[in-house]
């Protein structure tokens, strides 16, 4: 299948995919269209990744094999009802609309395409991280594999039903912000215990790191982990006691489930 990619909308996310594309040689460079409305956005993408810029919703429906709807969810419905009448029934919609179901999608544009949804990767600059996919239930096999190069070439990704889209959206989207925030009191804790920020940030990015691969090869549970390392009077299983006085365990849940609730409300 393959062929040629359009993009409707070049925002940072689109622009995330398209650097990330290009970077795995899933599709080259004169092989991916755009469509974008900003003046000054549109050069700098020409410029920067020499991709084709199409004006002409039409003429990019025609050109393309794939398109992805990459525009603010709050205009995905103006945009899907006037491509609903140039789109191509072989064509492939992908979705990067955060908060709009495919189904949503289906009643804008028509059930006889095919969709896929995409929740992206937020680590796209590292190649780290994972991007949620699904599809609506008449994608092909090929298809699927198609949808899963745009995913693949910014990370890792999880094929999942569309109902735990916004569960993903909480936990895997949010989830590398709260990573910083522990990430900084961490680095200022080493400050104030004497350290210097730069030498404390150097250590608090390696125990990221580290930790991220140990639990990526092991099949044990995070608290085998961590009870190996406390040892009896130690200083892990010290600062272990305040994390429990303070019910940090608590108050990173409670905010995966604001997280979640509002993904929710938002998709509403």
């Amino acid at each position: 299948m393959s062929g040629k990619i359009g993009f409707i909308g070049g925002g940072s996310m689109a622009e995330g995919i398209i650097r990330g594309l290009l970077a795995a040689g899933t599709w080259k460079a004169e092989e991916i269209l755009l469509k974008e409305i900003l003046p000054q956005r549109k050069e700098y993408l020409k410029e920067q990744y020499q991709i084709e810029l199409i004006d002409d919703l039409r003429e990019l429906a025609a050109k393309a094999d794939i398109l992805v709807l990459a525009v603010r969810p709050q205009n995905a419905q103006s945009v899907s009802e006037e491509l609903s009448a140039v789109i191509q029934e072989k064509t492939l919609l992908v979705s990067i609309c955060a908060g709009i179901q495919i189904g949503k999608l289906s009643g804008w544009i028509g059930s006889r395409i095919h969709f896929a949804r995409i929740m992206p990767n937020t680590l796209i600059e590292t190649g780290k991280g994972y991007s949620a996919l699904a599809f609506s239930a008449n994608v092909t096999e090929k298809e699927q594999l198609e949808a899963q190069k745009i995913t693949n070439a910014i990370g890792e990704t999880l094929i999942i039903s569309e109902q735990h889209f916004d569960a993903f959206t909480a936990l895997g989207c949010a989830g590398p912000e709260w990573v910083l925030l522990f990430a900084a009191a961490l680095i200022d804790a080493g400050v104030e215990s004497g350290l210097s920020r730069e030498d404390a940030k150097k250590i608090v990015v390696q125990n990221l790191i580290g930790t991220g691969l140990l639990l990526e090869s092991t099949p044990k549970h995070i608290y085998e982990i961590t009870d190996g390392m406390n040892t009896p009077g130690g200083i892990g299983i010290a600062g272990f006691h305040s994390f429990a006085q303070a019910g940090l365990h608590g108050i990173v849940m409670d905010a995966v489930a604001s997280a979640h609730r509002r993904t929710t409300e938002l998709g509403e």
